[in-house]
């Protein structure tokens, strides 16, 4: 049995075993360089689409102050609170549906400085109570001049996202008005 270990092998043998090791080993370095570069693709992407966000949901309220979900601010910010306005009627006006055509109107109320990334149930006082139930829309603003202050219009421009406003909308319903239809 020693002997038979002892014989040579053939040279195209040992050409074809050394041609396939080199393969498994190259293959092996090209997947391992595969691994890393996409892991590398993966985490830029996840730093290029931080973007703001914001959810604003349907929610009853005793019409001087609302809550916004979920914001991300990635550099900081607030959360705003507009009226919508009809887009084809008197800016007084109040939106009560949802399915109605509209657009942001005035400034509500805002929230208090945001630290940069994700916030929770964020409650924005709103500047006068509320007194019917209606559309409002939440917007994401930055805080441009770096002084945890709300200053728009002169500062503190919204976020963006395709050149729009980064913005979500919700019906609130006034406790009152659930306390009457429910009598």
């Amino acid at each position: 049995m020693t002997v038979k270990s002892m014989i040579p092998m053939p040279r195209t043998r040992t050409i074809g075993v050394a041609v396939v090791a080199a393969l498994v080993l190259l293959s092996g370095a090209s997947l391992a360089f595969a691994a890393t570069d996409a892991g590398t693709t993966t985490q830029d992407n996840e730093t290029e689409n931080e973007t703001a966000t914001v959810t604003f949901e349907n929610q009853t309220s005793n019409g001087t102050a609302v809550t916004v979900n979920n914001t991300t601010l990635p550099e900081g910010g607030f959360a705003v609170i507009h009226a919508a306005a009809p887009v084809d009627g008197d800016e007084n006006e109040t939106v009560t549906n949802l399915s109605e055509e509209y657009e942001t109107g005035a400034v509500l109320g805002n929230s208090t400085y945001l630290d940069p990334g994700e916030n929770e149930n964020v409650t924005v006082e709103l500047n006068e109570s509320l007194n019917e139930s209606q559309v409002l829309i939440a917007m994401a603003h930055q805080d441009t001049n770096d002084n945890e202050t709300y200053e728009f219009p002169e500062a503190d421009d919204p976020y963006t996202s395709d050149d729009e406003p980064v913005t979500d909308d919700a019906m609130i319903t006034l406790e009152d008005e659930m306390n009457e239809t429910s009598e």
